[in-house]
């Protein structure tokens, strides 16, 4: 496991260097799509302007994060990733509601010219460029696990499929030119600008799933909601306590709360409280990362 330091700086990096590939992609798309004629071209331009300004967000939230907790954020600022990365959900899928009511109204309305020759030019270079900026990012977030660094992977990805799609359909639109069906080509860019709009939206949809769940403090699932049942068990056998859990994710940083009921006659001074604090992180530690544990003792069940 990556220190914090060190996932943090390698974080920065790789949404910084998204940040300008973003600045300059998007003035390249939105230009050329003006140039051709084309709205999918330029939609694929707005919606590299769009990241633009979600990395940045990005970047703001990874600055916040390594933040210590204060008097006004008391338990620190992991909970703003989750939100950064709702709001960057909610808004791409806006963006492709929006674009797959642009492209139906053009198709009802008789399509529109192009020029192919030069919208294959840039296709053909903004799915390479895509693709090796979302290379990059997701192999930075698979070392790391930064989640911020994941999502903003997923825009670079929506954009190598929006380009590769644009690819495939010019391509399409140039043989039915060749072969004598020239006159459907005017349906080629509101088609695309639909069907790019529908595969766009499969990712935000998932983005905004999994981030939902932990404004919503639901508890996470997978191998640390069976990793602290099993170990809560085991204090339960161990120590003949009633002991009751609350896990909760925020970002990168786990929220554990346990309260143990102590049985009547039992003795559990400071000494021993600390000692099952020390034994419960030293079992779940390398599990939590950077937590906030919270075990809580009480002799009474009303404060459970």
């Amino acid at each position: 496991m990556a220190s914090l330091s060190h996932v943090i700086s390698t974080e920065k990096q790789a949404l910084t260097l998204s940040l300008f590939g973003c600045i300059g992609f998007a003035t390249f798309g939105i230009a050329y799509g003006l140039f051709v004629g084309s709205h999918a071209i330029l939609l694929d331009g707005i919606f590299t302007l769009f990241s633009m300004g979600m990395t940045g967000l990005g970047l703001v939230t990874a600055y916040l994060v390594t933040r210590p907790h204060d008097a006004r954020f008391q338990y620190g600022y992991a909970h703003f990733e989750p939100i950064a990365n709702v709001v960057n959900g909610a808004l791409i899928l806006i963006l492709c509601l929006v674009a797959l009511g642009e492209g139906i109204t053009a198709l009802r309305q008789g399509g529109r010219e192009i020029a192919l020759d030069h919208a294959l030019l840039y296709a053909g270079i903004s799915t390479l460029f895509c693709a090796g900026i979302y290379t990059l990012e997701a192999q930075v977030a698979r070392r790391t696990g930064s989640e911020l660094v994941r999502v903003d992977a997923k825009e670079w990805l929506v954009d190598t499929i929006l380009s590769a799609t644009l690819l495939v359909g010019f391509v399409i639109a140039l043989l039915l030119e060749q072969a004598g069906y020239g006159h459907y080509n005017r349906y080629i860019d509101p088609v695309l600008v639909s069907v790019l709009a529908l595969c766009a939206t499969l990712i935000p949809i998932k983005v905004l799933g999994r981030n939902l769940r932990e404004v919503l403090k639901i508890a996470p699932r997978g191998e640390v909601q069976q990793r602290v049942h099993q170990e809560v068990q085991a204090l339960r056998d161990r120590y003949g306590v009633e002991c009751y859990s609350h896990l909760a994710k925020s970002g990168r940083r786990f929220d554990l709360e346990l309260n143990i009921l102590v049985p009547q006659g039992q003795e559990w001074p400071i000494a021993r409280q600390d000692a099952l604090r020390q034994e419960l992180w030293s079992r779940l530690g390398d599990t939590l990362g950077d937590a906030w544990l919270s075990v809580c003792f009480t002799a009474e069940k009303r404060w459970l």
